[in-house]
């Protein structure tokens, strides 16, 4: 459960990181600031990436707490 739990954590912090640097990246000089959601393709692509990610942040510490655990 543990595992999940930090995985899904981990992928909802960022995907939300991923979104404002999508929106970022889109804003032009000079202009304000608007949060929108990417094209669908586009949203698939960061999720992917940030889902992978998560994925191997969740298992990394997961590996690391158990390895605490007997040492302690």
């Amino acid at each position: 459960m543990g595992r999940f739990l930090v995985t899904g954590i981990t992928f909802g912090v960022f995907m939300t990181e991923a979104l404002i640097h999508y929106n970022m990246g889109k804003t032009k000089e000079g202009e304000k600031f608007r949060f929108q959601l990417p094209p669908a393709r586009e949203m698939a692509k960061i999720a992917a990436v940030t889902g992978t990610f998560s994925l191997v942040s969740g298992v990394l510490i997961n590996s690391i707490q158990h390895r605490l655990n007997g040492k302690l």
